[in-house]
Formats: C-alpha cells, sequence, structure tokens
C-alpha cells in the first residue's frame, strides 16, 4: 500500500439519500481518489485508471452495485472492483446505449 504523503480538502457530495466526501489523495506513488460514506463508515482509494474504468461500464454494473444500498450485508471481505465490472465493451443490448467513449 502506497504511504499516506498528502491530502486535499475534502468536498461533499449529497442527496436525498446519502452524502459522501470525494478527497484527492496524493502518495508516493501517484494521486488517488478517496471516496468517504460518513453514515457507514466505508472508504475506497481509486487510482485513475480505476477511475477511468468506471466509464466504461454499463448502466447494469451500477444497478448491481446498489442491491444492498446499505453496504454489504453478509460477504464483509474485500473484493477487487474488477469482480464488479464488466471489461467487455458494451453492446446493443446496453440498456442506455453507451458505447466506449460516449458520454
Amino acid at each position: 500500500m502506497a504511504e499516506h504523503v498528502d491530502e486535499g480538502e475534502p468536498m461533499r457530495v449529497s442527496n436525498e439519500f446519502t452524502s459522501i466526501e470525494v478527497r484527492k489523495v496524493a502518495t508516493r506513488n501517484g494521486e488517488l481518489l478517496e471516496l468517504r460514506s460518513r453514515t457507514l463508515g466505508f472508504v475506497v482509494r481509486l487510482d485513475p485508471l480505476e477511475l477511468e474504468s468506471l466509464t466504461w461500464q454499463p448502466a447494469s454494473v451500477f444497478s448491481r452495485l446498489l442491491e444492498t444500498p446499505y453496504g454489504p450485508e453478509h460477504d464483509t471481505a474485500t473484493h477487487p472492483l474488477s469482480d464488479l465490472l464488466v471489461l467487455e465493451p458494451a453492446g446493443p443490448d446496453d440498456p442506455l446505449g453507451n458505447t466506449p467513449g460516449s458520454p
């Protein structure tokens, strides 16, 4: 794990369901984005490639993430983000019509 070097000021992102803090964290191995759920106590740090990989995902991936919206119920073991992400480009069956590189 990279040694913590410097943290930026947190920015809060909220809606009627939740509130998270987002901050950029500088480490000796580069910058990470830290997402913190103050309510539930979960924290994740993502590097630029992990963040970019989120843009490749169809909406169904995020629906799977929200199957347990208050966090893991039974399995609290750590899993790589790649376990949830779709690694193939979106196709015509993507409900939102997402294609790699489209907004």
